[in-house]
């Protein structure tokens, strides 16, 4: 009995957690009901999607109960009849049902936004879901004959599409926990705003400005007054920012303008058709930087693969010769600036011919992968390390006495002689490495190739003298 109450506690505690999310969340919206309409802004919606997508404790037959409770006691706490608080529950669960539903045809990368196509998913889910609620309001205004089913069906469409287009993006991309935080938005955030000068802060202190223009300004234009400067945000800032920037500024905008529109129709007009134009607009206006954001991110992202791959030995993930000697060459010249001392290393597997000629050239690779994760697990930070060609390495080691670079190779030797690589017909098969190392006290820059040079040379002796084992110069 017990177990079985601990087994049911998680689900209980998200439902309960859904049934508050959406009481308050509703209730926020209710706030921003002009008299006789629908909310400026309605978040529920957007933020229950949510959290059935991302908390599986929350997406149950008890979540959904609660999110019921969650929205009837909202609207009969401001004062709506039960048959009316019933009436405007049905469109927002609709809504919802139909996002989750689409959501989970998609695969983890395009549910939360990581290609730039996921925008386009996100805005054709968020249409999808908006007709659902539209198309549920008008048959319930037509039951109830509370209303005009067409402008219903316009009305609840628009306000759950913005709030999705304007909310679903930062709420499908913020970090849920403290690791992921730390090394998500957080850390998007630190990087961005690092950067010790003023101008990193410009466009975001704009858009601000654009915003605040707009409930001075005023009038049906002044919706894409933030245009310029939220796509200067869009170029500058990472997607998550971005997205985060868009939630903000965006319930400013509708607020502003709306009741601004409201307050100054002629009363023989109707208001609905104005805002709806201006829910569209704020929509399209939160779509169209997201979008960019997020094909400048893939774009970054194919930049950053393809200069990791040119740097990078496409078979042990270690540096390229071509890399490391660029970056060797600068270390050299820093550590000879500070009069430090710099240890090389040169590692070379023993009869690794033999192995592809006896084994195939595949059984070589794993070997060649073998040794460089050996290698890699031994090495600080700051040291450098590449394959040089072929069953050559090399290493750079910054600030490690004589002593310590000798034991490094001696316990990189026999970590190597202890390995037993498998191949296809089972066979394992034991791998040696002949070690050259040098150790230098850098009063002057010296050129990185003559000491990859020294350092052959003892690898060389070491092979000499019988393989498997270390020669210091």
């Amino acid at each position: 009995m017990q177990a079985t109450f601990f087994r049911f506690t998680p689900y209980v505690l998200g439902a309960f957690g859904v049934g508050i999310l959406i009481f308050v969340s509703a209730l926020a919206g209710i706030s921003t009901r002009p008299e006789g309409m629908l909310a400026v802004l309605w978040p529920a919606n957007a933020l229950l999607l949510v959290a059935f997508i991302r908390v599986k404790e929350a997406h149950t037959p008890l979540g959904w109960l609660a999110a019921f409770a969650g929205y009837l006691a909202a609207d009969l706490v401001t004062g709506a009849s039960l048959v009316t608080a019933v009436l405007y529950s049905l469109p927002n669960l609709a809504s919802v049902a139909v996002g989750v539903y689409l959501f989970a045809r998609l695969n983890a990368e395009d549910q939360f936004l990581k290609r730039a196509v996921s925008i386009l998913y996100l805005f054709l889910i968020s249409s999808a879901a908006s007709v659902a609620a539209g198309l549920v309001a008008s048959v319930a205004e037509g039951v109830a004959m509370q209303g005009d089913p067409l402008v219903s069906f316009m009305f609840w469409a628009s306000s759950n599409f913005v709030a999705f287009m304007v909310i679903l993006p930062f709420a499908l991309m913020v970090p849920l926990t403290r690791a992921a935080w730390r090394s998500g938005l957080y850390a998007d955030l630190r990087e961005e705003f690092a950067v010790k000068s003023f101008y990193i802060f410009v466009p975001a202190v704009l858009l601000f400005i654009s915003v605040a223009m707009v409930t001075v300004v005023r009038g049906p234009g002044a919706v894409v007054f933030p245009l310029p400067a939220l796509l200067w945000c869009t170029l500058t800032y990472r997607l998550p920012v971005v997205a985060f920037l868009i939630t903000l500024i965006a319930p400013w905008l509708m607020a502003g303008l709306e009741f601004d529109m409201i307050a100054t129709v002629p009363d023989p007009e109707n208001p609905y058709l104005g805002t709806l134009s201006l829910r569209l607009g704020i929509a399209m206006l939160a779509f169209g930087p997201l979008t960019v954001a997020a094909i400048d991110r893939e774009r970054s992202e194919l930049v950053d693969r393809l200069a990791h791959a040119a740097k990078h030995d496409f078979l042990t993930g270690t540096l390229t010769r071509g890399a490391f000697m660029a970056m060797g060459q600068a270390m050299v010249e820093a550590v000879a600036a500070q009069k430090g001392r710099l240890s090389v290393m040169v590692l070379d597997l023993d009869h690794f011919k033999s192995i592809n000629d006896t084994y195939g050239h595949r059984a070589g690779d794993q070997a060649l992968i073998a040794i460089s994760k050996i290698i890699s697990a031994n090495l600080r930070d700051q040291d450098l390390f590449a394959r040089l060609g072929g069953e050559e390495f090399s290493l750079l080691l910054p600030d490690m006495a004589p002593i310590d670079a000798q034991a490094l190779a001696h316990r990189l030797r026999k970590a190597v002689e202890e390995t037993h690589v498998p191949t296809a017909d089972g066979t394992p098969i034991t791998i040696t490495a002949s070690i050259g190392v040098v150790s230098r006290e850098l009063d002057k820059v010296e050129m990185l190739e003559n000491l990859i040079g020294q350092a052959d040379n003892g690898m060389y002796s070491a092979k000499a003298e019988g393989r498997n084992r270390v020669v210091a110069l």
